[in-house]
């Protein structure tokens, strides 16, 4: 009786050992994926400053402007915020997108890193 329950966990162990979520069948690559999120940065920045934009219009015209389904897009980022390294490269990229932007950024950056220590990459 102990082996059959001892088989039958091995069984579970090896079933549960695929991946948490499928990959999508059309994944948005990672460098698209960087452009995308640098994208929802300097947006949600503007909101913050200006306060009067429509995020939800502002998100409908980048997922526009880079032919993306809301859907494709929600389901990209949950495949890749289970892998921690390939969603850490995604928002490094991100922020050299908004760096190489506008200067000024890279300094501000810097800033609040040092303000925050050391902050996840998808919470800077």
């Amino acid at each position: 009786m102990k082996a059959i329950i001892l088989y039958i966990m091995m069984i579970l162990c090896v079933l549960s050992c695929t991946e948490a979520i499928e990959k999508p069948k059309d994944l948005i690559s990672e460098d698209k994926m960087s452009e995308i999120i640098a994208d929802f940065a300097v947006n949600e920045q503007s909101y913050t400053i200006g306060g009067n934009i429509d995020s939800e219009n502002a998100t409908r015209f980048i997922l526009k402007k880079y032919n993306i389904k809301g859907e494709l897009f929600t389901e990209s980022y949950k495949y890749y915020m289970t892998k921690p390294e390939t969603i850490k490269d995604i928002f490094d990229k991100a922020q050299d997108i908004i760096q190489s932007k506008d200067p000024k950024a890279e300094e501000y950056i810097s800033k609040k890193l040092k303000e925050s220590g050391n902050v996840p990459a998808q919470a800077r």
